[in-house]
């Protein structure tokens, strides 16, 4: 074997090795399931966990619902024109999609046939109505109506009849408080109650939905709490939100859906602020993020493996998690270079290259003599 193949042999090995390298660390239990030039957004799983609908914008300030199969194969457009269509919600069966539809300053709620894309509206109360959830026998739809100055949670039969005020005054700007939506009101599994946020954001709260109901809160005084979710036994995943001076991360909790019952973590230390959507059995966790520069949907398995790659901090001694105390968590250092933990792997690749390039020209002046 002459030199100059020796060379190339070795700039071929060392090619191989470092991409080699860069896969394995490029592996990790999150998995981006949408590649696009627009934002996706709100991931909702189907109650058979087998589709994910979301809300993608196409460019000209408008959402629409796209469906996709929950490992991100066979991408489907659902919604299209010139509806803004929002916060997608899956019916029982699976059959139908609910989302609010209308413009900055009057959404209405909407069934759409998630096979033919077919609409129904749903709602006509003149203000905005947000944030559509099915209820388990796919009999009624709860949803969030900001009209006058104040949000509160409202349900409607699915044939559009009894369209019925659950709470009174639950955010107002009158009180400086949020009136906007951020996350769907959750039913319990017997569709007996409803799990929400506050009005500030800072409690999760539970209720019957029912006209009148008064909401309990379950989750600590202490911290900041919201975006619950009922699970299929009857417990609540909500989050825990954490910010300081020059950090800010969230814990996942389970507890069960009565006041003062000790909760126990699912994750810690997320990196990601929600809302989140969970599975019901607490076993897939979807969520959007900007991390590759778009907003993309993600999915994630919480085993240990999942767990770990969620989370950027580590918990260390503090007050006891089921007396609802603050855990001290010390943030790990971050990579500030610009492809974080893969840089060796991408400098010694471009290094590879280079010197590959430089011995080909070499080469070939020295035949050009």
């Amino acid at each position: 074997m002459s030199a100059l193949a020796l060379v190339r042999l070795v700039l071929v090995l060392s090619a191989v090795t470092l991409y080699a390298g860069l896969t394995v660390l490029a592996a990790t239990p999150i998995r981006q399931l949408t590649t696009a030039q627009q934002a996706s957004l709100r991931p909702a799983l189907s109650p058979d966990a087998k589709r994910i609908a979301f809300q993608r914008n196409e460019g000209d300030g408008r959402y629409r619902i796209w469906v996709i199969d929950a490992d991100g194969s066979n991408a489907k457009r659902v919604t299209s024109g010139e509806n803004d269509d929002r916060h997608p919600s899956w019916s029982p069966d699976a059959r139908t999609i609910a989302v609010d539809s209308g413009s900055e300053g009057k959404r209405e709620i909407w069934l759409i046939d998630a096979g033919n894309g077919q609409r129904t509206q749903l709602t006509r109360l003149g203000g905005i109505a947000s944030f559509p959830s099915f209820s388990p026998d796919g009999s009624r739809i709860a949803f969030y109506l900001y009209r006058n100055g104040v949000t509160d949670v409202w349900t409607v039969k699915r044939d559009g009849s009894e369209v019925t005020q659950i709470t009174k005054e639950l955010a107002s700007e009158q009180r400086q408080q949020c009136t906007f939506a951020c996350h769907a009101a959750s039913w319990s599994p017997r569709g007996d109650r409803l799990a929400i946020s506050s009005g500030d954001h800072s409690k999760v709260l539970v209720l019957a939905p029912t006209a009148g109901a008064v909401p309990q809160a379950i989750s600590p005084d202490d911290e900041r709490a919201h975006f619950p979710t009922y699970l299929a036994d009857g417990r609540i995943v909500y989050v825990s939100e954490y910010i300081t001076l020059d950090q800010s991360w969230t814990d996942l909790w389970l507890q069960p859906d009565q006041p003062n019952s000790a909760r126990t973590p699912l994750v810690q230390g997320v990196r990601a602020q929600g809302p989140f959507e969970i599975s019901r059995d607490a076993q897939q966790l979807l969520f959007a993020s900007p991390r590759t520069g778009n907003f993309e949907i993600y999915a994630v398995t919480l085993d240990a493996e999942g767990k770990q790659a969620l989370a950027e901090r580590v918990v260390r001694a503090g007050a006891s998690p089921q007396a609802g105390g603050h855990i001290e968590v010390k943030a790990q250092r971050r990579d500030s270079s610009p492809f974080g933990e893969s840089t060796p792997y991408v400098l010694g690749l471009v290094a590879v290259a280079l010197v590959g390039i430089g011995v080909e020209l070499f080469v070939r002046a020295r035949r050009a003599r």
